[in-house]
């Protein structure tokens, strides 16, 4: 019977953690707006909010995005 080395298996390297951040993008007038990525969703959800409401401007987008540590 044949035997296996175990030192040569490895380990599955674990997936690298995720981290989601988030921006707001609004109009205003012709010129397109952006906020800086953050780890906050509820102050870029407020700011949003407070966007629609006001007159600040239009188009009021919650971009996300995934940044892979590692």
């Amino acid at each position: 019977m044949a035997q296996t080395d175990r030192s040569q298996t490895t380990a599955p390297e674990p997936a690298p953690a995720q981290r989601p951040q988030w921006r707001l993008r609004y109009h205003v007038g012709d010129l397109v707006h952006y906020t800086e990525w953050t780890d906050e969703f509820a102050a870029v959800e407020n700011l949003a909010v407070q966007y629609r409401d006001g007159n600040y401007g239009h188009d009021v987008v919650i971009e996300r995005r995934t940044e892979v540590e590692g």
